[in-house]
């Protein structure tokens, strides 16, 4: 068993055809943490229609684990309407999450906020979104034409550059040693100025990952 003192996750999306819930359960399951960070979109949409068992499992163990623990929902760019659910299961819900483990200061948001399709062109992304959607109806149970779409299309737009470009931007004013985002699904690890940035992944693909934070303030990419 993994022990570590936060815990952060992101990008589920329950109730999506690309959600690997039996992963998020199996990390629930098997690190052991004094706080749970989830780093937004937790939800897929904004009503629980899609959801099935899997993802009710999942609803059900993080409410048992906000009983116990300290537990954040970092708002994202989907479900947002479900954040009454995710205060009722008890979780926190705050846009950024700034916080101090060890010696190093973090800075955990979603990252939705330096992308410009979404900030700049709304009907052009919900377009995108769309599409993405009716690809999945035909994806089986693996997703993986879905899956690769959506990450190659981040890429060529490079979403991934300019978010982590910003996001130390901004880690940097708010003198942030750690920026964790996610949004692009795109795990990567990376040193700009003395500030450490991660994009923590998804639980969308295959492998999906997550992120440890040890008590004196270590971070660690994992997958599963």
């Amino acid at each position: 068993m993994t022990e570590c003192h936060t815990l952060i996750i992101s990008d589920i999306h329950l109730g999506s055809r690309v959600c690997r819930a039996e992963r998020v359960l199996e990390v629930l399951r098997e690190v052991k943490f004094k706080d749970l960070i989830i780093n937004g979109d937790l939800f897929d949409s904004d009503t629980t229609y899609k959801f099935n068992g899997k993802h009710w499992e999942v609803v059900s163990a993080i409410a048992d684990i906000a009983d116990r623990h300290y537990v954040v929902l970092v708002g994202g760019n989907h479900g947002r309407e479900l954040d009454t659910l995710a205060r009722r299961i008890g979780l926190r819900v705050i846009d950024n999450h700034a916080f101090t483990v060890g010696k190093r200061n973090f800075l955990c948001l979603h990252g939705d906020e330096f992308d410009i399709f979404i900030k700049y062109l709304p009907m052009t992304s919900k377009l995108f979104a769309w599409l993405y959607i009716f690809i999945q109806r035909f994806g089986g149970k693996k997703q993986r034409v879905s899956i690769f779409i959506k990450r190659l299309s981040k890429i060529i737009l490079g979403l991934d550059r300019s978010q982590k470009r910003l996001a130390l931007r901004k880690g940097a004013k708010q003198h942030a040693n750690v920026v964790i985002c996610s949004h692009t699904h795109i795990p990567h690890v990376d040193t700009r100025n003395d500030i450490l940035f991660v994009n923590s992944g998804s639980f969308c693909d295959n492998p999906c990952n997550y992120v440890t934070i040890d008590k004196s303030g270590l971070v660690e990419l994992r997958e599963v």
